[in-house]
């Protein structure tokens, strides 16, 4: 199963997250702190911090891209870097980048602690909703069905609707209930999902020769 395709989504995602804590982190300085000295102490200390998180976030990614990684050590190098680093933004990806592994490793049930994780970390809708998608994908993998379309169901933007009603779509097929999957996919074809997407196209083909089959 490929969960982990490009997808243009995520990178605007990711901007939106960054401009939406960058924010708060501001508001909060300014409600929270008084006077010149303590502003620039404050800044000063956040600065530090965020740097910090930032050289360990690198290195992460490069032990994430080594030829002999495992999710097994990445999840050493996670837990390090959550207990230094476990408030910082950049927790929400170091979780993703190990999901990644773990279900290339097959590991779908440490794939799935790691995206709650990740989840737990963001208020964005779009970055939310891309980590839910995953969750979901995780969940019928493992066949954990119900649980799959409780993901799904949860996902509120609005920009999601062609892949939630596709996922729902696998869910159902893969539950034997087709007639809901026909619905789904079509949904999912009716909402653009077809744009680029030559697996929804074959998953309609597919129920309709088989609709005629049993015709």
């Amino acid at each position: 199963m490929e969960i982990y395709s490009t997808e243009e989504q995520q990178v605007e995602a990711i901007k939106k997250f960054w401009q939406e804590n960058g924010k708060q982190i501001v508001a909060g300085a300014a409600l929270g702190l008084i006077g010149f000295f303590g502003w620039n102490q404050y800044v000063d200390s956040k600065l530090a911090a965020q740097e910090a998180a930032s050289i360990q976030f690198e290195k992460f990614t490069e032990a994430a891209a080594a030829e002999d990684v495992s999710a097994d050590k990445l999840d050493v190098e996670l837990k390090a870097f959550v207990a230094e680093h476990g408030e910082s933004g950049y927790a929400v990806f170091v979780n993703l980048m190990a999901a990644k592994q773990a279900v290339a490793d097959g590991k779908f049930e440490s794939a799935l602690e790691h995206l709650t994780q990740a989840q737990s970390g963001v208020s964005d809708s779009s970055l939310a909703g891309l980590i839910a998608t995953r969750i979901a994908r995780v969940n019928l993998q493992l066949e954990k069905f119900d649980a799959a379309l409780a993901a799904l169901n949860g996902i509120q933007n609005p920009g999601f609707k062609a892949r939630v009603a596709e996922l729902k779509g696998d869910v159902y097929s893969a539950q034997g209930q087709i007639d809901k999957a026909r619905v789904e996919y079509q949904t999912a074809a009716d909402q653009g999902g077809l744009e680029g997407n030559n697996v929804l196209k074959m998953k309609l083909d597919d129920l309709a020769l088989s609709a005629e089959a049993n015709g």
